[in-house]
């Protein structure tokens, strides 16, 4: 119990003890031994909120005395018979389903260009037969957003399913199987589905980020597939190499195969004129450049929306704004991250992020800090306790750094402070 009761200690050291109290400390330990410990929760929501938060932090800091990492279990308490049966019925009554494909995705209505070229062409020579399955295994599509991505991952699922069977699914919901999974006791289950297939895409995996048990079980997936031959198809934001927060040797299997890169296309205003006749909407011009304009993050999205929503065939900008308020606003919300702030205030300030990050208490170091956790809080209205994560701090550090920026004992840094602040709105969008 000396490992638990340490790393019980560290956290508390970082979240605070009455986090730890009221998530942690309130599982019931029921079995422990040098390499596994069986935790007991009080509900699914107690487990959800263990795996998020808790499971990335127990790789490195949960081992045993030769080092090695202490495998966690949990389950739920079977408080009533009552509540067993219920569980029990809902393990039985939920289906791993694939996720539904969009019908107008598929490669007769893909914008191709040379942006794309190579993917948009590796793609359909799967479904023509011209490159084997297995060829390139994986195939590995990366590129930002709203590059096309999910379209072609799509299309291709389109095309191939009439000859074999495909599973498509967004890298959210394979997670959310997994923990599904996980808390109905389904495994065999999840397993059976995801490897009794042809073809597998997964869309996003950089999802996977910080997700423990879903990296582990996406790792024994991809082998077991990978061994038999089966295709994988995969996208991301960022190329394999790029990804952090990935296990590296989740990383090495992305890179088995062929990468390609999947670049927007300029010609975005025709993208959205195709789309528009596609889902049977009159755009404008002025209306198209008011969707690449103030959305421009969301552009697809908020068109589609439109076709759904609208109950106009034409629309003007106007109405269009009147329609796509919710996707303005999530616009603006996209606008400032807490890494824009922290890299703006190192900028600003003349020194690294990592070191506006780290431990250091010198003058130079300690003002920008309690700076950059005033504008999260002030700017992002992040919580104290997100903010303390963030900077490596426990939340009371981070309230009493908070407190001072805002009361002006560092009154003669205040025009820094100003200037600053300032230096954290100066870019309109953030990639």
């Amino acid at each position: 119990m000396l490992a638990w009761d340490t790393f019980l200690t560290q956290l508390e050291q970082q979240l605070g003890s009455q986090v730890v109290n009221q998530w942690v400390k309130s599982l019931r330990v029921v079995q422990f031994d040098a390499a596994n410990l069986y935790l007991e929760a009080e509900n699914t929501f107690q487990i959800n909120w263990f795996e998020e938060h808790i499971r990335p932090r127990l790789k490195k800091n949960f081992v045993n005395n030769n080092l090695r990492p202490i495998a966690v279990h949990l389950q739920i308490a079977s408080e009533k018979t009552e509540k067993t049966l219920s569980i029990a019925a809902r393990s039985t009554s939920y289906e791993i389903k694939p996720d539904p494909l969009e019908a107008e995705f598929t490669f007769e209505h893909f914008f191709s260009s040379k942006h794309n070229l190579i993917p948009y062409e590796l793609l359909k020579e799967l479904d023509s037969s011209t490159l084997s399955l297995g060829t390139f295994n994986p195939l590995f599509i990366y590129g930002p957003h709203e590059a096309g991505k999910t379209h072609l991952l799509m299309a291709a699922a389109h095309a191939l399913q009439h000859k074999k069977k495909v599973f498509f699914v967004r890298a959210e919901t394979f997670t959310e199987h997994v923990v599904q999974a996980i808390r109905l006791g389904t495994m065999q289950n999840f397993r059976q589905t995801y490897r009794d297939i042809d073809v597998l895409i997964v869309d996003d995996v950089h999802v996977f980020a910080k997700k423990n048990a879903t990296q582990e079980e996406f790792f024994h997936t991809f082998n077991t597939l990978h061994t038999s031959g089966k295709q994988i198809i995969l996208s991301s934001h960022l190329a394999p190499s790029q990804l952090t927060e990935i296990e590296p040797r989740l990383i090495s299997r992305f890179e088995w195969g062929l990468s390609a890169s999947l670049e927007p296309s300029p010609q975005k205003k025709e993208i959205l004129e195709r789309k528009a006749q596609l889902w049977n909407l009159s755009l404008p011009s002025e209306t198209l450049d008011f969707l690449l304009n103030e959305i421009p993050k969301q552009t697809i999205k908020a068109l589609q929306a439109l076709a759904l929503r609208a109950e106009h065939v034409h629309i003007d900008p106007p109405l269009a704004r009147k329609y796509l308020k919710d996707f303005l606003s999530r616009e603006q919300e996209m606008l400032l991250k807490p890494e824009h702030i922290i890299q703006d205030l190192a900028d600003h300030f003349g020194i690294k992020a990592e070191d506006l990050l780290g431990k250091s208490q010198t003058r130079e170091f300690v003002l920008p800090r309690q700076i950059a956790m005033y504008a999260c809080r002030e700017k992002l209205k992040m919580p104290f306790q997100a903010i303390g994560e963030l900077f490596g701090r426990d939340h009371s550090t981070v309230m009493s750094s908070v407190k001072q920026i805002q009361k002006g004992i560092l009154e003669e840094k205040k025009q820094d402070l100003i200037e600053a602040m300032r230096s954290c709105s100066k870019k309109e969008f953030r990639s």
